[in-house]
């Protein structure tokens, strides 16, 4: 430094008459100097006296002057001008006078230009005579001394814990500028502890945040150097609120003038997007005018204004918006009414915002981020992606959209899925990033506890840590995944999803019904370029409609599943006719393409008498689920339903042996032939298997066997132990709200079996059992006429024979009575023994070549080992039975 510099009119005087310098680049500067721009600020009323009354002229104090909003910065410049006129005229030495400035501000707040033109108006008014300015990023390099005149330190966050940084302060006599972000409190107590420190570091300016209308002036810069035109006062109005609300929810990401640079950017940027979508439709326009209209007639021109637009600042009205074909493939999509609503309310919103902010009040904030939630197969992923490009269409968010499945996410070392979750959350900045299949990233045990591994908690963790959820945020999530499963991941993985995903506002899917499953698959054979008969869709559309009732239903892979299926069989009923290769594709699909067993309705009554030939005595129970088919049959010729009508629910109830399992198996076929099942199929599971170990255990065990029966016949033997003990009552609990739940109600049979008393104790354990199950059929025990009929039909099986004089033996038929009445009689299954025994002895006793006969003799035999073992008394004796035969 000098000891005496010249006085500012010399050195005023000076800089004008020696050669141009080079100017100082510390910075790139987002606007030229307006020099004419006024804000009448304290300090700039101030300098316009002095230079209009005292001559003054400094033009780096114009610079300064200009700056928009910094009133402090304005007021110390001026001080320090002050301060140097002050020791020139008392001729005082500047060098033992304080020039260092520390600058705390955030991004964007002007530091590094208040950092250079501070340098050169420290040399414009004589503090330092050499223009020997530096700049240093982060001091690294400082201890090495420098010769600079001025040192400026663009990062100076760690200069104050460098070991040299006291001898920096006592041996440099350059004037220091620090650059901070934020000084921490206790930073600031050193700076003011330490006697050097607080010595030259003692000007600390604090650059706060633009607020509304100083971001409204910064824009009026902007626009003047960019040259952008139009009715811009309500404008810059609306923007300068819209960046001013950023600046209040974002404090972490906002960064004062680049970030109303960049809004004024994206603003840039969209009404250039309409102005070429208006010459677009022009040249459209012009070629429609011009292949109808005469030559010499003039096109009528309409002036497409290079000018801002309040469209350009709020983004395109919602209600243009739906005339976008963003949206009108949103509404083209099949079904999902509920989910077209929904994705409806987002730009209901936005269109209040809109209004909201043309009236100057406060919108409505709102999050973006969503979970999609369903079944397979209805096109979660499909509307994800038409979500995202909607919102980035409405400018809502204009970053791109990023997809990942949540298996990209996966990575066998903790650090590798949590580095590629970052990445992904990264590269959607501003944007949209799009997670399928995420109910992948949560796992729970058979008792819905979580079991999640590292890898897939580190992937939670990480989105948790990176989103805030709150209403604004510059990214948007969305989730896919399955019904229940990523719920419960929502719920359960980590306590900051429900808060940045609320299932409240999750878009949920629903199964396709019948007629949307079909709408889908003549979409399939129209891109396919494929027919079908009437027949063949009705074919189709019943097979559907039973696939929807099995568990995992995947929705439009069935669909895809059958057409391909179809498209098979086709091509090998086709190669079994005299129609040639080439004309195989213009020829229809037909029913039996979609089922081979298109005639299973027409042999239904066949099936109906088969099913129950083998049953003895059981008539009225045969009878009633006979009748369960002719109502069917009957109610969809007059177009009716049957299945809200038919009885889904089953109590069997009778000793054992009375044919209660069997009957099941048999009801699993009846009610496929009837249509309203999707498989034959028993399910058969003991009460063991709805038991659970512990608390809790129950209700998932319960639901797992109810999925295994999902479109099949639920068969619980012995089901009147379920009123055991609590674990028991737990199950019972389970069951009656799961039959009510709407995926398995009316798409699965469900039956009870069990004793006549045991099976009454049951149904009273519980109000709502008895409710749920109100077809109840009791199985009576054979009469001993009907036990000696199903043996002939048994031995009958294996060609042996029982005389028809036996059959009507009053003796046969009294030792049956007594076999009855044991309390362990089986019925059905002791008869079933009772054959066994009886075609050992024929077989045993059998001569070459003789009849296979059950005679008498043998007959009785086995009723009486029987009889004997039954109630262990004193058999009959054979002599007396044949002396009463005789008689």
């Amino acid at each position: 430094m000098s000891n005496e510099g010249p006085d500012e009119g010399s050195a005023t005087k000076d800089l004008q008459s020696t050669p141009e310098v080079e100017p100082l680049k510390w910075t790139e500067l987002l606007t030229e100097d307006n020099l004419e721009y006024l804000d009448e600020s304290p300090s700039q009323i101030e300098w316009s006296r002095q230079k209009r009354e005292e001559n003054q002229q400094n033009i780096h104090l114009d610079r300064i002057m200009s700056m928009v909003g910094h009133e402090e910065v304005k007021s110390y410049f001026l001080s320090v001008k002050e301060k140097v006129t002050t020791l020139k005229r008392w001729n005082k030495n500047l060098s033992d006078w304080n020039f260092d400035l520390i600058l705390e501000g955030r991004d964007g707040t002007g530091k590094r230009r208040i950092a250079q033109v501070y340098a050169e108006f420290l040399h414009s008014i004589g503090v330092v005579q050499d223009r020997n300015f530096v700049l240093e990023q982060n001091c690294s390099e400082l201890a090495g001394g420098y010769k600079g005149t001025i040192v400026f330190v663009a990062d100076a966050s760690w200069i104050i814990a460098h070991p040299a940084f006291d001898r920096i302060l006592r041996e440099s006599c350059a004037v220091l500028i620090l650059s901070f972000r934020s000084l921490h409190p206790a930073k600031k107590d050193r700076l003011s502890s330490e006697g050097e420190s607080r010595r030259r570091l003692s000007n600390h300016l604090v650059l706060k945040d633009y607020q509304q209308s100083e971001i409204k002036d910064l824009l009026k810069q902007l626009c003047i150097v960019q040259g952008i035109s139009g009715d811009l006062e309500i404008l810059f109005d609306i923007l300068a609120r819209k960046i001013d609300r950023q600046r209040i929810t974002e404090k972490g990401k906002f960064k004062n003038a680049h970030t109303v640079e960049e809004e004024l950017k994206w603003v840039v940027e969209r009404k250039e997007k309409r102005l070429r979508q208006a010459q677009r439709q022009m040249d459209e326009e012009w070629l429609a005018w011009a292949g109808k209209t005469c030559p010499g007639e003039d096109f009528p021109l309409e002036e497409n204004k290079d000018e801002l637009i309040l469209e350009d600042v709020l983004g395109p009205k919602p209600g243009s918006y739906r005339e976008s074909s963003t949206w009108k493939d949103i509404q083209s999509l099949v079904g999902l009414k509920q989910v077209k609503e929904d994705l409806g309310f987002v730009l209901d919103m936005v269109e209040f915002n809109l209004e909201q902010i043309r009236y100057g009040c406060q919108p409505m904030s709102m999050s973006l981020n969503r979970c999609f939630i369903g079944p397979p197969g209805v096109g979660k992923t499909t509307v994800a992606a038409l979500y995202a490009k909607m919102i980035d269409e409405l400018e809502l968010l204009p970053g791109k959209i990023v997809t990942r499945r949540a298996s990209d996410l996966l990575d066998p070392a903790i650090s590798g899925s949590e580095e590629k979750m970052t990445q992904a959350l990264s590269e959607a900045e501003r944007g949209i990033l799009i997670i399928d299949d995420a109910h992948l990233l949560y796992q729970e045990t058979p008792n819905g506890s979580v079991e999640s591994d590292p890898t897939r908690t580190g992937v939670i963790d990480t989105l948790v840590a990176n989103l805030s959820g709150h209403p604004g945020e510059k990214r948007c999530v969305i989730l896919c995944g399955y019904t229940g499963r990523l719920e419960r991941m929502i719920l359960k993985s980590n306590p900051g999803m429900q808060r940045r995903f609320p299932l409240e506002h999750s878009i949920q899917f629903e199964n396709y019904n019948d007629q949307e499953l079909v709408h889908i698959l003549k979409q399939k054979m129209e891109r396919d370029d494929l027919t079908a008969t009437e027949e063949a869709f009705q074919v189709a559309r019943d097979l559907l409609s039973k696939r929807r009732r099995k568990p995992n239903f995947g929705n439009g892979g069935d669909v895809e599943t059958i057409l391909s299926q179809a498209k098979i069989r086709r091509i090998k009923r086709l190669r079994n006719s005299t129609i040639s290769f080439l004309d195989f594709h213009s020829q229809p699909l037909e029913p039996e393409d979609f089922d081979p067993e298109i005639d299973r309705s027409a042999k239904a009554d066949l099936h109906r008498n088969a099913l129950f030939q083998d049953f003895v005595g059981f008539e009225s129970i045969t009878n009633k689920f006979k009748g369960y088919k002719k109502m069917a049959d009957g109610m969809r010729r007059c177009g009716i339903d049957p299945k809200p009508y038919i009885p889904w629910a089953f109590i069997f109830k009778g000793p054992p042996g009375t044919g209660k399992t069997t009957t099941a198996k048999k009801v699993g076929k009846l009610f496929y032939d009837m249509g309203v099942l999707s498989s034959d199929e028993v399910v058969t599971c003991s009460v063991t298997s709805l038991i659970g170990q512990y608390t809790g255990h129950t209700g998932p065990k319960v639901i797992s066997q109810f999925e295994r029966g999902l479109g099949k016949v639920l068969f619980i033997d012995e089901a009147y132990r379920l009123a055991e003990n609590t674990f028991h009552k737990d199950a019972v609990g389970e069951i009656v709200d799961t039959m009510t739940n709407p995926q398995y109600a009316r798409n699965m049979v469900v039956i009870l079996a069990g004793y006549g008393n045991e099976m009454e104790k049951l149904l009273s354990t519980n109000p709502g059992l008895r409710s749920r199950f109100p077809t109840v059929i009791d199985f009576p025990h054979m009469s001993p006429k009907d036990c000696l009929l199903l043996l002939s039909r048994l031995l009958a099986k294996i060609n042996i024979r029982i005389s028809s004089s036996i059959t009507e033996n009053m003796v046969v038929l009294d030792v049956l009575t007594r076999l009855t009445d044991t309390e362990g009689w089986a019925s059905g299954r002791d008869v079933e023994t009772l054959s066994q025994m009886v075609a050992e002895y024929v077989f045993v006793n059998m001569e070459e070549e003789s009849e296979l006969m059950a005679g008498l003799d043998g007959l009785m035999v086995c009723l009486n080992a029987m009889l004997e073992e039954k109630e262990s008394i004193k058999p009959l004796d054979f002599e007396l039975i044949y002396t009463y035969k005789v008689l």
